[in-house]
């Protein structure tokens, strides 16, 4: 290297060197900064966040209750069927469903469109957007004036009857009840679960959408009435006992002071249905009375609080002599008087058509059904002897639940020594057909009747319901009669 080079390199070696030390020199000193203790935000309390929804994802998580439902989906029901109870649900319950059949795509098949029903029965609405269509097409609570319009509960209303729709909003509970332990009715309570594992709250609890229930404990009523059943919606033919029956089930029944398990007759979820489900009918009946007063939606009376066939069904001559035109002009088959709709058949806590027993003088909700079987009931009178009868129905479901065997509270096998229904009336026949059905399984052992069955429930399964083969349903009943012991 020569010494021109040489010096360039110096003079670059040079500044270079004079730039770091000045880089050195002009850097900033460090700035201390002093942090003061983090203030410690109290955490909200159960009460504080009882009846906040969550939503499912709260709950579908693996280690929670989002495990893999293949065993549970297979009827194979275990003390771990908890891990998979939400991916059974999401995966074959049909309430999950339940919101997409407000919109344009449901996710089952359909006879009569959400929008068909809104453009009769309240034109310019969606259902998505109609508090009444909401309430029990997704978690009730969401229903509520303040959180139709709220973006996050129209975000949740898209899962459909989830799991809070039934166990209650978990904001109270989802954090604390995998420790809970010993007796839980005081913990449910404080925390806004619904105690699921009493029968007779569970029946209840169903029959809130499938019967109806008035606006109380935080959530909107809840009225599926007659103005929506002429504009197309399903009438709404419920039986718990079935109903359970053919949920894909998603939980071991146990006793939870216990955490044993533990199985319910079937004779005994029937009866406990039906009672929940007359408690549930005078709720309702109290409530429309009441709002009928000033509320425009709610008309006096009611249609859907009367038998149906008791308008609808055909008309015959005078001088008819079958059956079918003789028995409404009976009041022993009917159950009211000749020229009066007969109150909703809740059989047996009311009396059924053509069903010997109860009879209309021992009917456990006599005085309801007898103050309604009149062209204008009274509401004043109505509300009165309908608490009465709720309250009357409250009691009889908390003896049933805890009694060990049913006809220690209630006859449940005299109803069934009684005559077939004599009258071609679809309501009591369904009815009967169910209790029946309930008792075969209560029995031990593989039945016998499955034949039978099969064929009432195919005469009565129809569309066109005032006209029952009433022939094939009497056979198979007597066929049934005569083979239970």
């Amino acid at each position: 290297m020569n010494r021109a080079a040489r010096s360039v390199l110096l003079v670059f070696g040079v500044v270079a060197t004079g730039a770091i030390a000045l880089g050195i020199i002009s850097r900033p000193a460090p700035i201390e900064v002093t942090l003061g203790a983090r203030e410690q935000l109290p955490r909200p309390s159960a009460a504080d966040l009882k009846g906040l929804p969550v939503g499912m994802s709260g709950c579908l998580a693996s280690a929670c209750h989002g495990s893999p439902a293949n065993k549970t989906l297979a009827g194979k029901l275990d003390a771990d069927t908890w891990q998979s109870s939400g991916s059974t649900w999401s995966a074959a319950d049909p309430h999950s469903a339940a919101y997409s059949l407000l919109t344009d795509s449901p996710h089952r098949p359909v006879k009569v469109t959400a929008a068909h029903i809104m453009a009769r029965y309240a034109p310019g609405t969606s259902a998505t957007s109609d508090a009444r269509c909401v309430a029990c097409h997704t978690n009730p609570s969401l229903a509520t004036s303040e959180r139709m319009t709220d973006a996050r509960a129209t975000h949740l209303r898209t899962e459909g009857v989830s799991c809070e729709a039934c166990h209650g909003n978990a904001g109270g509970w989802v954090g604390d009840h995998t420790t809970w332990k010993g007796p839980r009715a005081g913990v449910y309570a404080k925390t806004g679960m619904n105690p699921l594992y009493d029968l007779g709250e569970r029946a209840l609890a169903c029959a809130g959408c499938h019967v109806g229930a008035p606006a109380e404990n935080g959530l909107p009523v809840r009225d599926m009435n007659h103005d929506m059943i002429a504009a197309g919606h399903p009438r709404l033919n419920f039986d718990f006992a079935e109903y359970q029956r053919r949920l894909p089930a998603h939980w071991l029944e146990k006793d939870r002071t216990t955490n044993t398990p533990r199985a319910h007759s079937p004779a005994k979820v029937w009866l406990v249905g039906r009672v929940a489900h007359a408690e549930a009918a005078c709720k309702m009946l109290v409530d429309r009375a009441e709002r009928s007063k000033d509320d425009a939606r709610t008309p006096w009376p009611e249609f859907a609080e009367f038998n149906c066939a008791a308008c609808h069904h055909n008309l015959r001559a005078a001088t008819d002599p079958s059956l079918e035109a003789r028995w409404r002009k009976d009041p022993k088959l009917t159950g009211h008087t000749l020229g009066s709709p007969g109150w909703q058949p809740i059989w047996p806590m009311t009396v059924a058509a053509g069903i010997d027993q109860p009879t209309p003088d021992t009917a456990t909700l006599k005085y309801v059904t007898n103050a309604m079987s009149v062209a204008r009931p009274k509401r004043g009178e109505i509300v009165a002897l309908a608490k009465q009868g709720s309250g009357t129905m409250a009691e009889l479901r908390g003896r049933l639940t805890n009694a060990v065997r049913v006809e220690d509270v209630y006859p449940l096998n005299r109803l069934f020594q009684s005559p077939l229904p004599r009258v071609p009336e679809w309501d009591s026949a369904a009815q009967l057909f169910y209790g029946y059905a309930a008792m075969e399984r209560a029995r031990p052992g593989p039945s016998d009747l499955v034949p039978e069955f099969r064929r009432a429930l195919g005469a009565l399964r129809t569309d066109d319901w005032p006209n029952v083969k009433w022939a094939e349903v009497e056979g198979a009943f007597e066929a049934i009669r005569r083979k239970r012991p």
